[in-house]
């Protein structure tokens, strides 16, 4: 009988490939692709929060609006790891609720479902391993893939392959330096894009100035985290009283 972290995960993996599969097949990474596929079914908040134990949140409007916060502190692909974590919690499987099912282990066996196809990634490691040695292998493959060294590992792992504990224990800053290490090119995905944006309610505030007479003043207030360069164009407005983009 499987336990609770078994049953999740055995759950999350089928419904993972399923979904993934019904989306796009699963002979290709979606990477980055994650945050529209999000972006499909709730708004996405993004915020700069200098917290490492901060990923992302999904939280239900009483009116049933459904919103993602992803935190842009992580690197680029630790965001887009959090991402298809986070969609779980946007999908009907989270109607399998009951106080004995694990949600937070689910969600992370559904992103690697989703990220890390596993008919996809046994081919390619049975290929990359017969070229590389293990690390290069998980390297180049997280770089494919556009996830999180650890989250490569552990997946390969689970997929039944044997990965020295060594590199099992190894931190994703360890990995990032390693990469140098072993001659790899830099990675952007190693870095955060640190942004704030807000384009749902960037778009309510400009519909407000532009149809219901917002004071521009109120607006540049309101966007100024959100939507900086919005705000600095209703502050020019309120010194030439041109709109830039009329000119």
């Amino acid at each position: 009988m499987l336990n609770r972290k078994e049953q999740a995960e055995a759950i999350a993996e089928a419904l993972g490939t399923s979904f993934i599969h019904d989306k796009f097949g699963h002979d290709l990474f979606i990477g980055g692709q994650i945050e529209h596929i999000l972006a499909e079914r709730a708004i996405i908040i993004y915020q700069y929060v200098e917290d490492e134990k901060f990923y992302g949140v999904a939280v239900t409007h009483e009116n049933g609006e459904q919103f993602i916060a992803l935190n842009t502190y992580h690197p680029l692909r630790t965001r887009y790891f959090t991402a298809s974590h986070e969609l779980w919690h946007l999908t009907n499987f989270v109607d399998l609720d009951n106080e004995f099912f694990d949600h937070e282990r689910a969600a992370d066996r559904f992103a690697a479902a989703i990220m890390l196809p596993k008919t996809l990634i046994k081919d390619l490691w049975n290929k990359f391993i017969a070229m590389y040695d293990v690390e290069s292998s998980i390297i180049h493959l997280s770089d494919f893939a556009q996830v999180p060294y650890l989250a490569m590992v552990r997946r390969v792992k689970e997929l039944g392959f044997k990965i020295p504990s060594l590199l099992v224990n190894r931190t994703e800053h360890e990995w990032k330096d390693r990469r140098i290490e072993l001659g790899f090119p830099y990675s952007y995905l190693d870095e955060p894009m640190n942004e704030t944006r807000f384009k749902a309610y960037e778009d309510v505030v400009k519909q407000n100035v532009e149809h219901i007479g917002l004071d521009t003043l109120i607006a540049a207030n309101k966007l100024v985290k959100f939507a900086p360069k919005q705000a600095k164009q209703y502050q020019k407005m309120l010194y030439t009283g041109v709109n830039d983009e009329e000119t």
